[in-house]
């Protein structure tokens, strides 16, 4: 082993190696750093350019890739509240707190130098114990990936701020929404409801932006005119760099438990990163001594998940470099790079191509300090994006979100689903449930139906389904991890004699004029299970059961809810005022008069159009002459950069419009 490190970090000392894969970072970093793009598109579009490259090269070029996005996707979380990709999901509970308090660059440092340290941790197991691990992985059956699903959604009590019954009301929405589409064991198309676009499922991209992103758009500067982003100047200075990067290495324990935990779950073929970082964030905060502090800006937060996150990429890579077996995504992008330059996966790659397969690890822990440098001295730039006025800045993030959404599968409907998204996830907010557990219902979905519905194809032939599905061994620990997560709370609350609901502070129980939040949901979600139910009467026992399990536990959720607010009336105020409330609703209508527009005139009329619109719209003052000419300029080169860099970098076919096509 040790023999192959030098020979593949001697690949690293020819100059041209070593600068593309920098380059790769550096071009990961802007993968993961657009809302709707991700490492594997990066992957996937800059494979055929390493068909012309020695084998070493092109694969530590996208080793670079890999790596740079793993901390790419941090930078819209912490900035605009914005995952680059699912894995950065719990990096936006601390990420985006303390870019409103004026501490963008501590985020930033701290997501940086986490995701060095896991990437450290994840490549120096992988370079010496891939095989063995490798064969542990191969013990995860359906079973195993059902349980696993279900200790993710645990975390609900994480995510739920202290009301369970909010949190778990959000999450089992989400499992229902993943239930969108095509069966994929039974084939049967499920809540559609007659648009043929929604059979791939819903576009994840496309929920993350709509959950997350919009709501603060529409809220902050639509809604409040909020001047910047933030609402407080950042200063980015070298001493924040030297702090946040002593506090994380006073914390080893920290650190250490994130990495392990995103190589663990990195190992299992196909439980990803978004699994890995939200794990790694509820153990942080379950083991924290002032746990109440996770949520309202700390760098532990995000040094959790993007340490998990990071160390994920290198934990999928073993399966895959040993036995062939992708990981994640990414990683079975690389194995397609790995058979076009004829290298088989398995004994061979550690034999016959062994300086080639340990360059590309070594390039692997290369590019994690490559990211720590990237990322610390792109802080300095970053950090300074919000304090760009917001009638600069909203309209530009608006255009990315339609962007984001439409890059990955080219369809507009995706990017309707992201503006309803927007809109029930601003709704969400103001009645105080969060949507992050919503995400997770829709990201967890998949892995726990196809367990499921897999446990009971196997168990039923074995003879007993429950057996096979609770007296496996690793079933037996998974169990026991979620009784353990999902009774921590409860039981750390009454060790300390309180329990903290951070919701219920933001409600308003003695105005008479508010709405009833928790009446409001439990209608809503007897609606939705009734509205469901006549809806999939004719699916199959393999088809039908996860939604009935959904529809079941809608039924109790919003008799739960219903009772509550009828008992404990918990009142809201939806908007603060009446112009907020038309800013907010002129602001969704320009949006979907945006959408309707650029099949018509196409995206860059449209796009122009809605930019220039939206800029007058925000600016309070009166604009002279040579204010519109600025604007109109800055119209047309921020439309004329994304255009470029989405249709002729990306090759994605933007929407030329019925008036252009020949």
């Amino acid at each position: 082993m040790f023999d192959g490190l030098l020979a593949g970090a001697a690949h690293l000392a020819a100059p041209m190696n070593l600068v593309f894969l920098v380059l790769g970072t550096a071009l990961g970093i802007v993968f993961g750093a657009i809302p709707g793009l991700t490492a594997t598109m990066g992957l996937a579009l800059l494979v055929p350019f390493t068909f012309s490259m020695e084998p070493t090269t092109g694969l530590l070029m996208l080793a670079g890739i890999y790596v740079g996005a793993m901390y790419g996707d941090a930078v819209p979380a912490i900035l605009i509240n914005t995952p680059g990709t699912p894995a950065a999901i719990a990096t936006t509970f601390d990420g985006y707190p303390l870019s409103k308090k004026g501490m963008a660059q501590h985020a930033l440092v701290a997501a940086a130098f986490a995701s060095c340290f896991g990437s450290i941790v994840g490549n120096l197991v992988l370079a010496g114990a891939a095989e063995p691990l490798a064969e542990m992985s191969l013990k995860f059956g359906p079973a195993e990936y059902f349980w696993l699903g279900v200790f993710g959604l645990t975390i609900i009590s994480v995510l739920s701020s202290g009301n369970l019954l909010k949190g778990f009301v959000t999450a089992t929405l989400g499992l229902l929404l993943s239930s969108v589409g095509m069966a994929t064991l039974s084939g049967e198309v499920r809540l559609t409801f007659g648009f043929p676009e929604l059979q791939g499922g819903i576009g994840l991209a496309g929920a993350l932006i709509g959950f997350f992103c919009l709501p603060e758009i529409l809220s902050n500067f639509i809604g409040k005119r909020q001047n910047t982003y933030a609402g407080t100047q950042v200063q980015p200075t070298i001493a924040v760099i030297k702090e946040t990067i002593r506090d994380l290495l006073c914390r080893p324990v920290l650190m250490l438990r994130s990495s392990l935990i995103g190589l663990v779950v990195g190992i299992a073929p196909g439980a990803g990163g978004n699994i890995a970082s939200m794990v790694s964030y509820s153990e942080a905060r379950r083991w924290e001594k002032n746990p109440e502090e996770f949520g309202k800006g700390t760098t532990r937060g995000v040094a959790a998940s993007e340490a998990a996150n990071s160390a994920m990429a290198p934990g999928s890579l073993i399966p895959l470099l040993t036995l062939g077996i992708p990981g994640s995504p990414p990683a079975a992008v690389i194995l397609g790079a790995l058979m076009l330059h004829g290298m088989q996966p398995g004994n061979d790659l550690f034999v016959v191509y062994s300086d080639v397969t340990y360059a590309f690890i070594v390039g692997l822990l290369v590019a994690s300090f490559a990211v720590l440098v990237l990322g610390t001295a792109g802080s300095f730039v970053y950090a300074r994006i919000i304090n760009v006025p917001s009638q600069t800045l909203a309209p530009l993030i608006l255009l990315m979100t339609v962007l984001g959404s439409y890059a990955i599968r080219n369809n507009l409907l995706d990017v309707w689903v992201m503006l309803v998204f927007g809109i029930v996830g601003l709704i969400l907010n103001r009645l105080r449930f969060q949507p992050a557990p919503l995400v997770l219902g829709i990201i967890l979905g998949p892995y726990i139906e196809n367990g499921l519905v897999q446990s009971m194809m196997i168990g039923g032939a074995s003879g007993s389904v429950l057996t096979y599905m609770t007296l496996r061994p690793i079933s037996l620990f998974l169990i026991a991890l979620c009784v353990l997560s999902a009774l921590g709370p409860w039981l750390l609350s009454r060790r300390k004699h309180k329990i903290t609901n951070v919701n219920n502070s933001d409600f308003d129980t003695e105005n008479a004029t508010g709405l009833n939040a928790d009446s409001i949901m439990g209608v809503v979600c007897l609606a939705i299970a009734a509205v469901v139910f006549f809806s999939t009467g004719g699916l199959s026992q393999y088809g039908g059961i996860f939604i009935r399990f959904c529809i079941g536990l809608l039924l109790v959720l919003g008799v739960a809810s219903i009772v509550r607010g009828v008992r404990q009336p918990q009142k809201v105020l939806f908007f603060d005022s009446v112009i907020e409330r038309s800013r907010i609703i002129i602001g969704v209508a320009m949006l979907a008069l945006y959408l309707v527009l650029i099949p018509i005139a196409g995206f860059v009329v449209a796009s122009l159009l809605f930019y220039l619109i939206m800029s007058f719209l925000l600016q309070e003052k009166a604009m002279t002459v040579i204010g519109v000419v600025s604007k109109l300029i800055q119209a047309v080169v921020v439309v004329g950069l994304l255009y470029a860099m989405f249709y002729y970098i990306l090759q994605v076919p933007l929407p030329v419009g019925q008036f252009f096509d020949t």
